[in-house]
């Protein structure tokens, strides 16, 4: 039986799933802030799949709940949340997954603006068969 879904992973929980969210940096020198740490951001997922709140109510221990939103978005269309969640915890996850997709609401353009060209997942690479 897979263990119940908490809001903390231990270090051997991690250790399983960080492979999927390696994120692959273009060559050259880096821009812009340091990115937060891809633990910290998965863990506040779990916390928000966890509880069934809100993106906003995230609480402090975790990094900004825009940037969690964001990678969150990222991830989830790339399929790595649901590929993490069935790992650590087999059906349960995926039904956790299941359930936030269904609270997701497509995005829609305000009038008169024109939907993006390509949506943002697909234009990063992530290394999901790598070996």
């Amino acid at each position: 039986m897979q263990p119940r879904p908490s809001m903390e992973l231990n270090d051997a929980q991690w250790r399983s799933v960080e492979p999927l969210f390696r994120e692959i940096r273009t060559s050259g020198p880096r821009r812009g802030r340091p990115a937060h740490c891809s633990r910290a951001v998965f863990e506040a997922i779990l916390w928000v799949l966890s509880t069934g709140s809100v993106w906003s109510k995230l609480p402090e221990r975790y990094p900004d709940f825009r940037t969690c939103h964001r990678r969150f978005k990222m991830w989830f269309d790339a399929g790595l949340v649901q590929q993490a969640m069935e790992q650590l915890y087999g059906e349960e996850g995926v039904s956790m997954c299941a359930a936030m997709s269904a609270r997701m609401q497509p995005w829609r353009a305000p009038a008169g603006r024109k939907a993006p060209r390509f949506p943002v997942a697909f234009t990063l690479r992530w290394p999901v068969a790598r070996t």
